[in-house]
């Protein structure tokens, strides 16, 4: 999975606005502070809307998580990852709605699996002289891999010297989705913040 680091920084310096809550009815607003040092780059304001057994995050994005055995769905994004880290492997299962957003082709991890291929082949002593360079030109230059269908067609297609990538079915270029990456940081920011002024609330009471 890739790990997009620049995603978490984007929640950084948000504020909670507790638009409604009753028990596990919940909707919250959280947007950046523009008076903070990162009030220059976009504030990527995002909502967390919680009723019992399930959750809706609107970013940008919208995902909804529902679960039977998790009346506060706070408590499944709590136990399942460390506090400020995520787990899109478990809580994508969780997905309603926008399943169709959660994974999709990946041009990085499509760059990232030739140029291993290709490396471990002239290690191995299998590629011919030159390859990298061809390789490099035909695909990475001239190539279309904007998209699957078309990545997939320039690696059964290349042929050098006798060599090609063998056997491409067994190639997966799938990836979680940017967008729903966001969403999982924003659940994990926006769960964290509300955790923290409960206790805040709870010390001063």
């Amino acid at each position: 999975m890739s790990d997009y680091p620049e995603i978490a920084a984007r929640f950084a310096n948000h504020q909670m606005t507790v638009l409604h809550e009753d028990g596990l009815y919940r909707h919250l607003r959280y947007a950046g502070d523009a008076d903070s040092p990162l009030g220059r780059y976009p504030s990527y304001p995002f909502e967390l809307i919680t009723w019992p057994y399930n959750l809706v995050v609107k970013a940008g994005w919208t995902f909804h998580f529902d679960i039977d055995a998790t009346p506060d769905m706070f408590d499944l994004f709590r136990r399942t990852a460390f506090t400020g880290e995520i787990n899109p492997g478990y809580w994508s299962e969780k997905v309603r709605a926008g399943r169709d957003e959660v994974d999709g082709f990946s041009d990085d991890l499509f760059e990232q699996q030739v140029k291993q291929y290709v490396v471990h082949s002239i290690r191995d002593g299998e590629a011919p002289r030159g390859i990298g360079a061809e390789v490099t030109q035909r695909i990475f230059e001239l190539g279309d891999i904007s998209h699957e269908r078309g990545a997939r067609a320039e690696l059964a297609d290349f042929r050098y010297k006798e060599w090609d990538f063998g056997d491409l079915p067994e190639w997966d270029f799938s990836d979680y989705t940017p967008g729903f990456l966001h969403c999982c940081h924003a659940i994990r920011h926006g769960i964290d913040l509300y955790d923290a002024a409960r206790n805040t609330k709870a010390v001063a009471a």
